[in-house]
């Protein structure tokens, strides 16, 4: 049985397009991961109150329970008027 010689160069093309889209596959998934979680979307309510928060917002001083704003706002929390999250 007679083999073909395949020249040298296919395999290393080959080999640097499958590295390619792997790295290509892995960046979109890390960022896409990080685009959709972003310290703008984390805000604060208190135990007792009916609002989110910023970080830095002067209402947070009793209590700070970190949410995301999504759950915040299904959850029936409206935006703080003094930070505007």
């Amino acid at each position: 049985m007679k083999f073909n010689k395949i020249n040298p160069t296919y395999y290393r093309k080959s080999i640097i397009t499958i590295i390619f889209i792997l790295l290509v596959s892995y960046s979109l998934t890390t960022s896409t991961y990080t685009d959709c979680f972003t310290e703008t979307d984390i805000v604060y309510i208190t135990k007792t109150g009916s609002k989110y928060h910023r970080s830095d917002c002067r209402y947070l001083r009793q209590s700070k329970i970190e949410i995301s704003r999504d759950v915040a706002k299904k959850q029936g929390y409206t935006p703080c008027t003094v930070c505007k999250p």
